[in-house]
């Protein structure tokens, strides 16, 4: 018997995952406060982001909000277009798991909860890891597609 998820129950997956680990570091770490786990290398930090990455456009959070929705929306209204082979579909529920994860933050909080720190970037969480990974999957599209049609 062969088992497949919905792109429902995955964008659903990313987003709960999302949110549950935002709850555990809101609820278990001390705001600003360290909880290391490797030395220099991985860490535990709670931070309150009020930007996009590395905290740009931190005064917008309507901004925000609105790009975020009509990313979320656009790329929904325009999937038959967008997702054009398996990893541009693949991307796109792991954009929609992120984008989503981000932005109830946002407007529950006014802020995004970041939690890894890795300490070569910014402190992040699990949405944008699924940002990142949906990035890598229309990265990989892109290389594909330009080496079968050549």
């Amino acid at each position: 018997m062969k088992f497949q998820l919905s792109g429902a129950a995955i964008v659903l997956t990313g987003v709960i995952v999302d949110q549950l680990t935002k709850w555990a570091a809101s609820f278990y770490l001390a705001y600003g406060s360290d909880i290391v786990l490797i030395p220099k290398v991985l860490s535990l930090t709670l931070v309150h982001n009020y930007g996009a990455a590395y905290g740009i456009l931190s005064t917008q959070r309507m901004l925000l909000i609105t790009l975020s929705t009509v990313v979320i929306f656009g790329s929904m209204f325009f999937y038959s277009k967008i997702a054009t082979s398996r990893w541009s579909a693949v991307g796109l529920l792991f954009l929609w798991s992120g984008a989503i994860g981000n932005l109830i933050d946002r407007v529950a909080r006014g802020y995004v909860i970041d939690f890894f720190n890795i300490h070569i970037i910014p402190v992040f969480n699990i949405a944008d890891i699924l940002i990142n990974v949906a990035v890598a999957c229309f990265l990989a599209e892109a290389i594909f597609t330009k080496r079968h049609s050549q």
